[in-house]
């Protein structure tokens, strides 16, 4: 049985407020667990349903060893679940320490410059790891990287990212190329890109903001080959990084 002061705590996190006065996250379902498991993710406290128990005990079972856990009732689950169909288990998480870098402006970077849908969020850091580009920096106004929407679209991209929150892209002007799309930029074959590289990519409706767009030292273009106005940010993120990633 959940208690109420448990109740209250756990739907805290349902709010970004919540989860920095905390220092915690919610992760919900089988793929979270079984990633945050394998990457020795901070995991505080689980809460699993019978029914989730019964369909997956060796997870459960592993769940157990790794951290406090308590068995709730389905109802209880929908309580404190951020999703109007429970998967039948949820984790709070500890926001790592280091999700705020302090040295290590080194290395390749994905700059986020107000993206403000979860979805999209979720899968830019996804793209990420899946890319090897663990260093994010966002600025302040960009929707939170907690938040259950994005922690759930990222797939476990949480795990192996560190992430600069409420930054400023000048801050990498003199030891980075910094590179954004932009459909009359220059063909990525045709300029010299030089390591390390910041990935600049803006807002879903307005494109990279003033501030920022004068510190990009490269426009580059997607080329189109069919039809379409333009691609999602989310699309046009991964193929950036897949072009980078494959010359440097």
């Amino acid at each position: 049985m959940i208690i109420n002061a448990e109740l209250k705590h756990i739907r805290s996190l349902h709010n970004k407020k919540g989860r920095y006065t905390y220092g915690q996250y919610i992760i919900e379902g089988r793929r979270l667990f079984q990633e945050a498991i394998l990457t020795n993710e901070l995991l505080h406290l689980a809460y699993y349903t019978e029914n989730f128990q019964n369909s997956y005990p060796n997870l459960v079972n592993d769940i157990i060893k790794k951290c406090p856990t308590k068995k709730i009732k389905a109802t209880e689950m929908k309580t404190v679940s951020t999703t109007e169909t429970p998967s039948g288990i949820l984790g709070i998480c500890t926001i790592p320490d280091n999700y705020r870098p302090k040295d290590q402006l080194a290395g390749n970077w994905l700059f986020l410059d107000n993206i403000s849908d979860p979805g999209n969020m979720g899968t830019l850091l996804r793209t990420a790891a899946w890319f090897g580009i663990n260093k994010i920096s966002l600025t302040g106004d960009c929707v939170d990287i907690y938040n259950p929407k994005v922690v759930r679209s990222g797939m476990g991209a949480h795990f192996n990212i560190n992430c600069m929150l409420d930054s400023k892209l000048k801050q990498f002007a003199t030891t980075h190329t910094i590179i954004a799309a932009d459909q009359h930029g220059h063909n990525l074959t045709q300029i010299e890109i030089s390591t390390p590289w910041v990935i600049v990519l803006g807002s879903e409706a307005h494109g990279i903001s003033k501030n920022t767009r004068k510190c990009i030292k490269h426009f580059i273009a997607i080329p189109r080959i069919g039809a379409g106005e333009s691609l999602n940010v989310a699309v046009a993120g991964g193929v950036m990084m897949a072009q980078l990633t494959a010359i440097n």
